[in-house]
């Protein structure tokens, strides 16, 4: 009997790859539509129309598959941050910046997904912890930005960067999920509206010669 080739074990490779990110999307919409008490391996299998037990193939438990939906929307949602940040240099274009990615944050459903496995790791170390680790890029991230802004406008040094990161994505997750339970674009509008007010007050504060 022949032995299979390379061609047949990178077949077997994408086809593996192709039903991995089906399980994965499959359980990124149930933690999104239904919430994690409802995430099950039934009701995933169910919204992808796969066997459960395929689950279990790929992934030690539901959790882990969840766990994988949030780290790949997370990987995705910052890649696209990092784009719209790459050019900001005053705070009003950042404020600017923010709003612009936000509503696609909202409509992604990654904050919705975040926000119930957060909840979830209210009552679980392991999974907080996970979590956790999906949530320090985009402290590190919030960092990098900052000390960049801060430092073109001449005001780096004046609070801990890593301090203010984590207000600040503390603040933008609390105003995303708050938006989502309100389902009102116009408070979301309106507090923009004051952010870019606030910041273009900062600007022309800031030292002589330093543009805003």
């Amino acid at each position: 009997m022949a032995k299979p080739g390379p061609r047949s074990g990178v077949k077997r490779a994408a086809a593996s790859d192709q039903k991995r990110d089906q399980l994965v999307g499959a359980a990124f919409d149930a933690l999104r539509d239904e919430g994690f008490a409802r995430a099950s391996a039934r009701s995933i299998a169910a919204r992808g129309e796969f066997n459960p037990a395929l689950i279990f193939y790929y992934f030690d438990s539901v959790n882990d598959l969840l766990l994988e939906a949030l780290a790949r929307s997370s990987q995705a949602q910052l890649e696209q941050y990092e784009n719209a940040m790459a050019d900001v240099s005053t705070l009003p274009q950042l404020v600017q910046a923010v709003q612009d990615r936000l509503r696609d944050d909202m409509s992604s459903g990654h904050v919705k997904v975040l926000a119930e496995l957060i909840g979830a790791g209210s009552s679980d170390d392991r999974l907080r912890s996970a979590v956790l680790e999906q949530v320090k890029p985009w402290m590190e991230f919030t960092e990098r930005t900052l000390d960049r802004v801060l430092r073109l406008n001449g005001v780096e040094g004046l609070v801990p960067s890593a301090h203010l990161s984590f207000v600040v994505v503390s603040l933008f997750l609390g105003m995303e999920l708050l938006t989502g339970v309100a389902a009102d674009d116009g408070m979301v509008e309106e507090l923009f509206s004051s952010a870019h007010q606030l910041a273009t007050l900062v600007g022309s504060l800031l030292p002589t010669g330093v543009e805003s």
